[in-house]
């Protein structure tokens, strides 16, 4: 969750129609009692959530917009404010003992005033009696309360607690403002293309350029894939020697195979149009041109094919240094037909 009073900011450029629509819905007394804001890491949910909270409680209004710098605004985002909970996993999950704390605030009328908000951040974690736990507050809404529920996967979260919230999916940014932060964030011209297509969080993206994690594994997959093409049978050795030692834990791998499957379209797509397209390896068009033209349009159909299923078989906990050599041997046989 973020600290200062960057939120503003952040929440006015990642989800300005969303802004503008909660600017609307409080200027009408309009705000619901609980809503569900869905997105990746970085996509300004929860920048969301705490300028609705600022926009509630500040005292120095501008135009419908919160200060950031009235008492209220900066007790909110130091989470100092006594009518403002933000709950977040204690570890890998929520407890239920977080959500009996927080609904026993719920009976509690305003500290300072009439309103309360409750921030729950990661509510795909909550474990099966957190999340039945906060179900009656959910459906029997007491006060002037407004609960905001931030998650990365809805799909994680019970049903029936969905349906007792107003679910929000996040804008994601166009083309051209997301490249803008991905370059402030520090992503090179080189993997502009690439990063946008894998996320459309700057933060996210931030995180993967440390000790430059994105460009060795950019390079480290065109190098797998040019292999898997020519065909060499190298290529089945680059997955432990490089790949695996790349793809460190769940999410890396995931993302892995995000690469990968970039890579795929790219192949796909030069080989059925070869200008109206944005490549994700830019730099290495000339290249797939000279390698594609050898295999056949279902060729690469059922290559990218096989990728998608790798997706598939790492979320069913797979290792991922089978599921890589696996699909290298599988794309061998249908390259080789």
């Amino acid at each position: 969750m973020p600290t200062n009073n960057d939120v503003l900011t952040i929440a006015e450029q990642r989800q300005p129609v969303l802004v503008q629509h909660f600017k609307n819905v409080i200027k009408k007394n309009e705000l619901a009692h609980a809503y569900l804001f869905a997105g990746p890491n970085g996509s300004g949910k929860e920048e969301l959530a705490m300028w609705i909270a600022m926009r509630l409680f500040c005292i120095n209004l501008q135009d419908g917009q919160p200060c950031g710098k009235c008492e209220e605004c900066q007790r909110i985002s130091q989470r100092e404010h006594p009518d403002v909970l933000i709950v977040e996993p204690e570890g890998n999950s929520i407890k239920v003992d977080q959500v009996r704390l927080l609904k026993s605030e719920f009976s509690k009328s305003g500290m300072e005033g009439n309103k309360k908000v409750f921030i729950i951040a990661g509510a795909e974690t909550m474990t099966a009696s957190a999340a039945n736990s906060l179900l009656k507050f959910l459906e029997e809404p007491s006060g002037n309360i407004t609960a905001l529920l931030l998650t990365t996967n809805p799909n994680l979260l019970l049903p029936t607690v969905i349906s007792r919230t107003q679910e929000m999916e996040m804008q994601p940014l166009a083309v051209n403002e997301l490249q803008s932060q991905l370059e402030s964030a520090g992503v090179g011209k080189h993997l502009l293309a690439l990063t946008s297509r894998l996320t459309n969080s700057p933060d996210q993206a931030a995180e993967w350029l440390v000790d430059d994690w994105l460009g060795q594994t950019a390079a480290a997959v065109w190098q797998w894939e040019s292999q898997l093409l020519k065909p060499d049978m190298s290529a089945f050795v680059t997955v432990g020697t490089t790949l695996v030692p790349l793809a460190k834990d769940r999410p890396h791998q995931r993302i892995v195979l995000d690469i990968i499957l970039a890579g795929f379209r790219d192949m796909l797509l030069e080989n059925i149009d070869q200008e109206k397209f944005v490549m994700s390896f830019p730099s290495h068009r000339k290249d797939l041109q000279e390698l594609t033209t050898r295999y056949s349009k279902k060729q690469l159909v059922d290559v990218t094919d096989l990728g998608l299923q790798s997706k598939q078989l790492l979320e069913r906990n797979v290792s991922f240094q089978n599921v890589a050599e696996s699909l290298t041997l599988k794309a061998f046989n249908v390259l080789s037909k």
